[in-house]
């Protein structure tokens, strides 16, 4: 009987004590692992989702720019504001406005296509008004500008528009932001905060104006989550920077002669005339100063970063980062990862 009552005994309390000390470091082990897997999940999936935005808005601008020029002055086929301290706004004539070459009525097919500035323009400040001849440039309006269905204009509000005078593009070029279009009275109003040409913008004479898609970085209702904007619509979150490099020909020779973002030949005076020597590259681009006709290619850099700290690594400030011609770095006071993407594109409609 003694033998038998032994054998019912159940744990010692010091079994009970080992075992559930074991369990506990096997379920720490567990969630240690599961948490490392699933802060691995997130900063991997983060990082994806910021690579294929990068890429999707840089597939974007790129065909933006290849297609830039298309039917409109060359020299029209782009502008800017460049910026040391921020980012960079690009503009580039929108080829979807205007008709395929073999869609265009034949009476269309040599013309340029732009809107001709009518009667003397106004501006309050940076706010300009100009009546046009008319808003559709080919006959065929691309975009609904009041909403009952029916496309009316080339012209888009939130989009960009170039401003050229066609017969001395050495003026340089004006670009901003349409806020207005009117389709009764075909008249424009836009901001040229940014650029402006040089000489009187008052007499219109052979003004012309050229819708563009605008590319900008915001932060809207000025929010810590900035954006990249296509014509005011959202591209893609947690873009911090676009820069932007332009790249002329400055000889015409079909070569393009230093990776710059303006460059003008200097002519030295000499005995017998001038000699032109190789042009020198400036730190900014100046709209003011721009010939477009011997823009060739662009470049731009797109910065973006994950929407949230690296879990891993929250505290750790992230790497700022500075292309171009921008002064200083982007501040990295956060955990978060960055991709910088580069590209530089030939205009193939001005070269």
């Amino acid at each position: 009987m003694l033998k038998a009552r032994r054998q019912e005994r159940g744990y010692s309390l010091i079994e009970l004590v080992i075992a559930v000390g074991l369990l506990g470091l096997i379920m720490s082990y567990i969630a240690s692992t599961f948490t490392l897997q699933y802060q691995t999940y997130s900063v991997v999936d983060q990082v994806s989702e910021t690579q294929n935005n990068t890429l999707a808005v840089a597939a974007l601008i790129e065909r933006d720019i290849r297609n830039a020029g298309y039917m409109v002055p060359t020299a029209a086929a782009a502008c800017g504001a460049d910026s040391t301290s921020d980012a960079d706004t690009l503009y580039l004539s929108d080829a979807s406005a205007i008709l395929p070459i073999d869609q265009l009525p034949t009476n269309l097919r040599s013309d340029v296509m732009s809107a001709d500035v009518q009667g003397s323009p106004s501006n309050a400040g940076s706010i300009w008004t100009m009546g046009v001849d008319d808003i559709v440039l080919d006959g065929n309006a691309t975009y609904d500008t009041d909403g009952n269905g029916t496309n009316d204009s080339d012209f888009q509000v939130g989009a960009g528009v170039i401003v050229i005078d066609i017969d001395d593009t050495g003026r340089g070029i004006a670009c901003g932001v349409i806020s207005s279009v009117d389709i009764a009275s075909n008249t424009l109003i836009f901001d040229l905060t940014t650029t402006t040409l040089t000489g009187a913008m008052g007499v219109p004479g052979s003004l012309r104006l050229i819708p563009a898609n605008v590319y900008q970085v915001v932060t809207p209702g000025g929010a810590a989550q900035p954006e990249i904007q296509r014509n005011s619509q959202t591209l893609a979150r947690d873009t911090e920077d676009l820069q932007v490099a332009w790249f002329f020909d400055d000889d015409d020779d079909g070569v393009v002669d230093t990776l710059e973002y303006r460059a003008s030949a200097l002519n030295i005076a000499t005995a017998g005339g001038s000699v032109a020597i190789a042009p020198v590259p400036d730190t900014t681009f100046d709209t003011s100063t721009v010939d477009g006709e011997l823009l060739r290619e662009i470049r731009f850099n797109i910065v973006t970063r994950t929407r949230s700290d690296d879990p891993r690594n929250p505290s750790n400030a992230g790497t700022g980062q500075a292309t171009e011609n921008r002064a200083t770095n982007i501040p990295g006071t956060d955990g978060r990862r960055r991709r910088i993407y580069s590209a530089t594109v030939r205009l193939r409609n001005t070269s």
